[in-house]
């Protein structure tokens, strides 16, 4: 693993790896964790839910400094923060997979902010379509993609390495977690 091989938790302290790299398959658990994650997303209220109360360009619980903060700015500076513990190894060169991407808020601003290349990873289509919109209207297609896919089993994403995995507040929807970090380590470079 490269020096950029980080792991962030949503609270911004890093994780350590697996030390496994085998690749793993569903489980009956995860299959039904997942379809269940994947209804619910897809879902028109989820979605309506999300866009009003989040806001619509990201979807995470958000840093807040007081109790009048509105969640869409305590949802940014969460994304900020997370940024800024790894922001001196942020590069044009630098490859980011966000699992779990929701709307791709996080993506998007990586991707604006340090010009790096960021795949987005998510198991909804309404959001992947959503997300998708806001690259386009941003301009951001050069430097970000979308992918349709399980954070429990890469394999969508073949060889392809990263240089940093992020993730926030999405694993809460894993019947595997231990699958998850097995498929972060493969994915790091």
């Amino acid at each position: 693993m490269s020096a950029l091989s980080t792991v962030l938790s949503p609270s911004g302290t890093n994780l350590p790896p697996s030390s496994s790299s085998s690749h793993t398959s569903s489980t009956p658990t995860t299959t039904t964790t997942t379809n269940t994650a994947r209804t619910y997303y897809n879902s028109h209220d989820a979605d309506a839910f999300y866009r009003a109360i989040w806001g619509g360009s990201t979807i995470n619980v958000g840093l807040y400094n007081s109790l009048s903060d509105p969640i869409l700015t305590a949802s940014h500076r969460k994304i900020e923060r997370m940024a800024s513990l790894i922001t001196p190894s942020i590069t044009s060169a630098t490859r980011i997979l966000d699992l779990g991407s929701g709307y791709g808020g996080a993506a998007r601003y990586l991707a604006k902010t340090y010009g790096c290349g960021v795949c987005c990873l998510i198991l909804s289509e309404v959001e992947n379509e959503r997300n998708r919109n806001m690259i386009q209207e941003e301009g951001l297609g050069h430097l970000v993609s979308v992918r349709e896919g399980n954070f429990e089993d890469l394999g969508i994403l073949g060889e392809e390495g990263f240089d940093v995995v992020w993730s926030q507040d999405a694993f809460l929807h894993s019947g595997d977690r231990k699958a998850v970090v097995r498929e972060i380590d493969r994915a790091l470079v």
